[in-house]
C-alpha cells in the first residue's frame, strides 16, 4: 500500500476514534485490510506528528496536531514545538545547565525532534535526550539554561487553583 494513502487513513481513524496503543491502531487498520508493523506505525506517528492527549477524564488516546497552514505559510518548527508543550506539556525543572521537560506518556520523542530541529537558531539549547515522557535538554550554562526554561514555561498548561 502507498505510504501516503496508508497515513491519510491512520488521521481518519485517529480524528474519529479516540485510539489509545498503537496495536488499537493496527488492529483498525487491519479492519481496512491495512497490514503493517508496529515499526512502520512507529514512523507514521513520527512523521504525521501524533501526539497522545489526555481527556478530561484521564482517557489517553492519540490525535493529529494540527500542523495546518497559518494563513499560506506551513508552521515553523518552533510554532509546532509551542503547540505540542501545549497540548502535552507537564512540567518544567531546571537543575543548574539542563532543564528536564516531562510530557504526557509517548510524546518524549515528538517534542525531542522538535527541540533539535530549532537548536540551529535558538542557540541557548545546545541538544536534548527524549525519552517516552522525558526530555532532557542541555545548554551551555546555567543563565541560557535559564532563559530556555523561561521560554518553555509560559507554553506549559497551568490549571487555575480552585
Amino acid at each position: 500500500m502507498e505510504k501516503r494513502r496508508r497515513q491519510a487513513i491512520i488521521k481518519r481513524i485517529l480524528t474519529e476514534n479516540n485510539i489509545g496503543t498503537q496495536e488499537e491502531l493496527m488492529q483498525r487498520l487491519e479492519r481496512e485490510d491495512i497490514y503493517v508493523t508496529q515499526s512502520t506505525i512507529s514512523r507514521d506517528i513520527r512523521e504525521l506528528n501524533i501526539v497522545k492527549s489526555q481527556t478530561n477524564t484521564g482517557e489517553i488516546f492519540y490525535r493529529v496536531l494540527n500542523n495546518s497552514v497559518i494563513g499560506k505559510k506551513k508552521r515553523t518548527d518552533e510554532e509546532r514545538l509551542i503547540q505540542v508543550i501545549e497540548d502535552t506539556g507537564v512540567s518544567l525543572t531546571q537543575v543548574e545547565f539542563t532543564n528536564l521537560l516531562t510530557v504526557l506518556p509517548g510524546n518524549g520523542q515528538v517534542v525531542g525532534v522538535l527541540i533539535d530541529s530549532i537548536r540551529s537558531t535558538y542557540v541557548d539549547i545546545v541538544g536534548c535526550i527524549a525519552g517516552d515522557d522525558s526530555i532532557l535538554i542541555i545548554s551551555r550554562d546555567k543563565k541560557r539554561a535559564e532563559q530556555v526554561n523561561q521560554f518553555l514555561r509560559q507554553f506549559l498548561y497551568h490549571p487555575k487553583n480552585h
